[in-house]
């Protein structure tokens, strides 16, 4: 199995059902995430990866300058926000991070913040049409943000890989 799938099959057995659970209860369970985390530096212990033809660092450095870097970025929007995105989606996106890699992961948040954006337009638009009011810019329910940081890691992973 070539590295590139192994690693995007450790990475979804994580990512996957964290997303469906927080969908479902708007919770992150961090301890299935810490695992997940473990199982992709075990990984690279034993499978040095290159990332990015462009930024070729084998071993854990490249992951974990995405880790801190994503998790500075998430931070950054979490106070930004008043506390809007949760704890559970910073360390997620540190653990989004250490799959992607340095220089896709600023494309990985960029997709997740793009593709969660439109959704949340796209639910704000049918309610307001729904209950025939007036379509207003404040905030009037929450999202899950855990299925679109997954869609924008498997995302910026698959246009970056094949495509560039």
């Amino acid at each position: 199995m070539q590295p590139f799938l192994l690693l995007t099959a450790i990475y979804l057995v994580f990512a996957l059902p964290a997303s469906l659970y927080d969908s479902r209860t708007f919770r992150v369970p961090l301890w299935y995430v810490g695992i997940g985390a473990a199982a992709l530096i075990v990984f690279y212990i034993f499978h040095p990866y290159p990332f990015s033809t462009s930024f070729k660092v084998f071993g854990l450095g490249n992951p974990l300058v995405a880790a801190i870097s994503a998790a500075v970025l998430y931070l950054l929007a979490r106070l930004l926000t008043g506390g809007a995105l949760g704890w559970g989606d910073v360390i997620f996106g540190a653990y989004t991070a250490l799959y992607t890699g340095f220089p896709l992961v600023f494309f990985a948040i960029a997709f997740a913040a793009l593709c969660g954006l439109l959704f949340y337009l796209a639910l704000a638009v049918r309610d307001s049409w729904r209950k025939k009011q007036q379509f207003i810019f404040r905030p009037i329910f929450a999202i899950p943000y855990l299925p679109f940081i997954t869609f924008g890691a498997i995302l910026s992973q698959v246009l970056f890989r094949f495509f560039f």
